[in-house]
């Protein structure tokens, strides 16, 4: 995979504009990278690579030709990539993949968001543990897991406006959240 393919692939739904804008790098060098007229330097690469929370080894990853490995296993015990404390992100280099498993964690009454989107985002989310409410467009979703059901509650959204999750209950609400592509 050459630069520019990991740029665009990295990018998604983010605009040229944005990513420009976010990463204090011209848009035209941004558009000259990702349609590999020209490769950019090591510091723009560094700039490009801060704006997906990557470090430049991580921008680099995969730009051999060696094929990736068929699966990426994630021990259930561990921890790594929190993002905004509510989010556990469940794969390595997220914004690279077609999809992005996510974990979420809620304290009772506890409200957070899922960003909107730009472009079309499908989005499924099983409620593992407690009840949490999902809003969007004016509605809202009640998604619950008693401890006697066999399985908790889902949704599947291809909303492109923000989703509102809040924990209604009085234990810690878990989730399991898979958007695609990835988007956080």
């Amino acid at each position: 995979m050459d630069i520019g393919s990991k740029l665009k692939l990295l990018r998604g739904n983010m605009t040229l504009t944005e990513l420009a804008k976010r990463s204090d790098v011209d848009k035209a060098i941004v558009s000259k990278i990702e349609s590999g007229k020209m490769t950019g330097t090591v510091e723009c690469h560094r700039k490009l690579a801060e704006v997906f929370g990557l470090k430049l080894s991580e921008f680099y990853a995969y730009m051999e030709n060696e094929l990736p490995e068929p699966a990426e296993f994630r021990a259930g015990n561990v921890k790594q990539d929190i993002y905004l404390e509510f989010l556990e992100i469940l794969t390595t280099i997220p914004l690279a993949k077609k999809m992005l498993p996510t974990f979420i964690s809620l304290k009772p009454g506890e409200s957070q968001y899922l960003e909107e989107t730009i472009k079309k985002v499908e989005r499924f989310i099983y409620v593992l543990d407690g009840e949490m409410e999902v809003s969007m467009e004016g509605k809202t979703y009640r998604l619950k897991k008693d401890g006697h059901a066999e399985k908790g509650d889902s949704l599947y959204s291809t909303s492109l406006q923000r989703h509102t999750l809040k924990n209604t209950g009085s234990t810690v609400a878990r989730a399991l959240c898979i958007s695609s592509p990835p988007v956080l």
